[in-house]
């Protein structure tokens, strides 16, 4: 059958609104946890390569190897290094509440210091809402949500802010 014989269907479409919880896992919940509770920044330790996995995860993205059994908890940050931003002219959905959210702030990639001198990236929302204020290399760390805001997500850090 040629595409010149087909016709056009009219659009198929569908309505799903399914509210679900599901537990976060042993990795996800130990990390929001620190981060909710002692607003600590952990990562993983592989124990096949040694790179530090953040957020933390199971299997390693470089090696594959499983960090299962006797998981090395290392803190990182809180201060890092502002490597570069983007400015998000549009809203963006929240995947818990799918409301649309508007922060007006730029997302930064940032090097979060490690204690063996490296780093890991994190990208988060920055507080300087004027990017030509922003500068690659300035030291940032996170602001936190009220203790009574927080809900165990990433975001109960609101954003990093200047050092």
């Amino acid at each position: 059958m040629s595409t010149e014989t087909m016709e056009q269907v009219a659009p198929i479409r569908s309505s799903l609104d399914i509210e679900i919880e599901y537990p976060a896992g042993l990795y996800m919940g130990e990390w929001l946890r620190r981060l909710t509770e002692e607003e600590r920044l952990t990562a993983v330790r592989c124990r096949g390569c040694g790179k530090l996995l953040y957020p933390p995860q199971c299997i390693c993205t470089y090696c594959h190897a499983e960090n299962i059994e006797d998981v090395e908890w290392i803190e990182v940050g809180p201060e890092g290094t502002l490597m570069l931003w983007i400015a998000i002219k549009m809203p963006w959905l929240d995947p818990r509440t799918r409301e649309f959210k508007d922060t007006g702030h730029p997302v930064g990639i940032i090097v979060l210091d490690a204690p063996d001198g490296g780093g890991v990236l994190c990208m988060h929302f920055l507080e300087e809402a004027d990017i030509e204020k922003l500068e690659r290399g300035m030291r940032v760390r996170p602001v936190f949500k009220p203790r009574e805001e927080r809900e165990y997500f990433p975001t109960d850090i609101i954003y990093f802010g200047a050092v």
